[in-house]
């Protein structure tokens, strides 16, 4: 099945910092963890995107070596409407609070500390969570919070309520 890059949605979110090839120890897997919790975040905010569309790390060649960047695919050249109402209307994250995650890595020179990609999802869940009265504030965390329950489960959740 051939897929078709519709979108490229970049490393992360425009207004954080992210690995940077050739300069990051960890490179390889600080780029991944970003990648899979930017796409976490996108989640969070637009919910996950109908058929035929979904997500793909591709792979882009540079003097330095191989980084890789988030894109939107389709099995299908055409959207339906609705995979077209979705894209038209994405929102992504500026930064990581945006979305209510933290941030998955954070950089001390050229090292990078990164989370374990289960505990950003579970301090997302646990950013956005309800108040004791069931209400959020703010109350888009009840949207961020709903559709990252969708897409990463019970499981998930029972970790974030013990921990």
């Amino acid at each position: 099945m051939s897929r078709h890059r519709i979108l490229e949605l970049g490393a992360g979110p425009a207004d954080e910092p992210c690995a940077q090839l050739g300069q990051c120890a960890d490179f390889a897997a600080a780029n991944t963890l970003e990648l899979l919790a930017y796409k976490a975040a996108i989640i969070a905010l637009n919910g996950e995107p109908p058929l035929p569309l979904g997500f793909a790390l591709v792979a882009n060649a540079h003097d330095f070596g191989i980084y890789r960047t988030l894109w939107l695919v389709s099995s299908e050249q055409t959207l339906p409407e609705d995979g077209q109402a979705w894209l038209d209307d994405l929102v992504e994250p500026a930064t990581w609070i945006a979305a209510g995650f933290p941030q998955p890595v954070t950089y001390d020179g050229s090292r990078a500390v990164m989370r374990p990609f289960r505990e950003v999802i579970t301090a997302a869940l646990q950013i956005t969570r309800a108040n004791a009265d069931g209400s959020f504030f703010p109350a888009q965390n009840a949207v961020l919070h709903r559709n990252l329950l969708a897409a990463y489960g019970p499981a998930t959740v029972a970790a974030a309520d013990t921990g």
